[in-house]
């Protein structure tokens, strides 16, 4: 009899072992719990920019759910409580994410809900420095009537000139910067979104996978560090940092359940956001080139990425 592998969650890396679906049928019985769609984070603030129509990816044909959510975990005796009842693993792979710090509006995880509620607000605060924020920033003053930025330090890690070169992009685009935190005021402007980072989930600690306040642990092969039949992907990990990341670790865990051992190896990732019209923002480690280059360079991956995974 086969071991029953369980898959939870439709993030990205859950979207990289779906792809091997097949390969992972000859050695498992698998069994997914999740959605049918999820949002692709790298192309969202495409849409709110009007460069695309949809950021979209879809669960692969011939995936059968056997339940569309979790609602608690019991490691000790390897079940997951889902809104259908409970479903016995051998082994488990979590993809559910980690989620917005509740500053205002979360933008993790997004859904196509979420994004609505965004297209159709006319100003926007957009709380959070980091590259997340900044981009939605750029993004958002191309349609919305007002978009303010609280941030107390701009793309914190890059150099000096980087930051001050996109500080006076964004004000030239028309965005409101202010260098302070966010204090939670009813006087700001529009809906409020939270890009200031993502932070640990409740029934993380209630299925005893991290203290309170923590991300998971996991051993060098993305296993948690107790329960060796749970693997970790993507912003649930505190040893990942979620986007390229987050696939993979999928492609990883994917690799690791048909035979390959190797352990995951962390390495410093390409990053590319969005900026002003047709330029992006590459880098990579502390280097960093704007310009229209790294724009194409993210519209290539960006697209090849949703024709991957489009219905």
């Amino acid at each position: 009899m086969k071991p029953h592998l369980v898959l939870v969650g439709l993030g990205h890396g859950q979207l990289e072992i779906l792809d091997r679906l097949d390969e992972l049928k000859e050695r498992y019985e698998v069994s997914y719990i999740g959605g049918e769609t999820t949002i692709y984070t790298g192309a969202f603030p495409q849409v709110l920019a009007r460069e695309t129509k949809t950021a979209t990816v879809y669960l692969r044909p011939g995936v059968e759910r056997v339940a569309t959510r979790l609602v608690s975990l019991d490691p000790v005796k390897r079940i997951v409580n889902t809104d259908v009842g409970p479903i016995p693993y051998d082994t488990l792979v979590l993809a559910t994410g980690a989620e917005s710090r509740g500053i205002g509006f979360g933008v993790k995880p997004m859904t196509e809900t979420g994004l609505k509620r965004i297209l159709s607000s006319r100003s926007i605060t957009v709380v959070g420095g980091g590259k997340a924020g900044v981009e939605l920033a750029f993004a958002c003053i191309r349609t919305k009537r007002h978009v303010t930025l609280y941030a107390d330090e701009v793309l914190p890690g890059l150099p000096v000139h980087i930051q001050r070169h996109m500080m006076r992009r964004l004000v030239k685009s028309g965005v409101t910067l202010v260098s302070q935190k966010y204090e939670d005021e009813p006087f700001h402007d529009g809906l409020v979104l939270d890009a200031a980072g993502v932070g640990p989930v409740d029934w993380w600690t209630r299925a005893g996978l991290a203290p309170s306040g923590h991300f998971i642990e996991t051993d060098r092969y993305l296993r948690h560090v107790v329960h060796k039949e749970i693997f970790i992907t993507g912003d649930m990990a505190s040893r990942l940092d979620g986007g390229v990341d987050a696939v993979r670790s999928g492609r990883h865990v994917a690799a690791y359940l048909l035979g390959d051992r190797k352990p995951f190896e962390s390495r410093t990732s390409l990053n590319i956001l969005l900026t002003v019209p047709r330029h992006a923002l590459l880098t990579f480690g502390t280097l960093a080139w704007h310009g229209r280059i790294p724009y194409h360079v993210k519209r290539w991956i960006d697209s090849r990425y949703m024709k991957r995974f489009r219905a």
